[in-house]
């Protein structure tokens, strides 16, 4: 702690330790929300995987289709979506 005090000039301090808490308690978010991700995946059945996997080839627009997209937003003057 004394080196910490001694690093950081005493008017950020406070600024510095809300970063850092900050930082941790997310990473700590983030990893609860992965867990709970892994769980659910692998509760399921290969039945149930294997339909999502063939709905999102479904759904996934092709190149063609993408640029077909933004050749229309241009010819329309808009900026096209990032």
């Amino acid at each position: 702690m004394k080196r910490a005090n001694a690093l950081i000039p005493k008017t950020r301090r406070s600024r510095v330790i809300t970063r850092v808490l900050a930082s941790f308690l997310d990473a700590i978010e983030r990893q609860k929300v992965a867990e709970e991700y892994r769980a659910y995946y692998a509760q399921r059945s290969d039945r149930e995987a294997k339909e999502e996997r063939d709905l999102l080839a479904d759904w996934q627009a092709s190149d063609a289709e993408a640029s077909a997209i933004l050749e229309e937003e241009e010819r329309r003057d808009r900026r096209p979506s990032r």
